[in-house]
């Protein structure tokens, strides 16, 4: 894992074409702004976390349903 120390306003680039910028720092929690292109998807990690869970329960719940067929 690549870490970074960023003041407000600074920025780092991901690859050729993601950019990230430091946008508000609080006492626990850092504001980013995060510049890709529209075919790049970007989710908090929970939420990637949530969706994976649901895929593996809902092709659970589609093996189940088979077997009983």
């Amino acid at each position: 894992m690549l870490v970074l120390t960023r003041k407000l306003g600074q920025q780092f680039q991901v690859g050729g074409d993601i950019r990230v910028t430091i946008v508000k720092i609080d006492r626990n929690s850092v504001r980013i702004g995060i510049e890709a292109p529209d075919e790049v998807v970007i989710h908090r990690q929970e939420v990637a976390d949530a969706d994976r869970e649901r895929i593996a329960s809902f092709e659970l719940d589609l093996e189940f349903a088979h077997e009983g067929a």
